[in-house]
């Protein structure tokens, strides 16, 4: 995932905040519990662009991380993931 980093090319995107911030919401929903690479793909963007969360979402994804203990995360990695994206938005929003 590192490689996407190296280039960064300005976006547009049409849309207001509420817009992108739902999407994201609906990226967490769509991979909590699935053993795919789109977990760490999801985790990491949150990660990188919580500014682009607002702050009920950001309390949305929270709670659904959180819930999903009772469901299982997926695989150990993913399991880890998600416990690693749910401490830095606890700590960090």
């Amino acid at each position: 995932m590192e490689e996407y980093h190296k280039i960064q090319t300005p976006i547009t995107i049409n849309g207001e905040i509420e817009d992108i911030s739902a999407m994201l919401v609906g990226s967490v929903r769509y991979a909590l519990g699935r053993r795919t690479y789109m977990v760490d793909w999801t985790c990491e963007f949150i990660r990188n662009n919580t500014h682009l969360l607002l702050e009920k979402d950001k309390k949305v994804i929270l709670r659904d991380i959180e819930q999903q203990k009772n469901y299982g995360y997926g695989d150990k990695c993913d399991e880890e993931c998600w416990l690693a994206l749910l401490d830095y938005l606890k700590a960090n929003c």
